[in-house]
């Protein structure tokens, strides 16, 4: 009848013991590697691959190392003088800023901690935290980049 498409119990049985198997042989893979992370033993690098030339290994700066090169952090303090501010807070961690708070000013005019900016730009987000306004054009060119000091 239409039976005879169906796997066999012993078919069922095989399939399953080799996803089981998979699946124990990544566990132990994985328990492994933090055993050896924990030891203070490296992983051994990937063989260098032929089809790629050995000077690949220069990369172009990062999006942190960008934004560093345009925008000199400054002294929340020396940022407003004396006059007194309304309390203002970095959106990203909350804090309030303190005097001595070192914090960028972006092109939008939000302040934020340099670490909570550099934090943020880690993780690849190329926009204002708050309004998400771009923090630097889309077509640079590496000339100004390379040209600008380095905080």
């Amino acid at each position: 009848m239409g039976l005879s498409s169906l796997p066999t119990p012993s078919e069922g049985v095989l399939t399953l013991l080799l996803a089981n198997t998979a699946l124990t042989v990544s566990i132990l893979k994985g328990l492994a590697r933090s055993v050896l992370h924990v030891l203070g033993f490296r992983p051994f690098p990937p063989a260098p691959d032929p089809a790629v030339p050995a000077f690949d290994w220069f990369s172009e700066p990062t999006l942190t190392e960008r934004f560093r090169s345009r925008f000199q952090p400054i002294r929340f303090g020396s940022a407003f003088g004396r006059r007194r501010q309304q309390a203002v807070d970095c959106r990203v961690c909350l804090a309030r800023f303190e005097p001595e708070s070192v914090v960028n000013r972006l092109p939008c005019g939000h302040l934020f901690h340099k670490a909570c900016l550099e934090r943020w730009l880690d993780y690849h987000h190329a926009t204002c935290p708050l309004c998400r306004s771009h923090l630097l054009p889309a077509d640079e060119p590496s000339t100004a980049a390379s040209s600008s000091p380095f905080y």
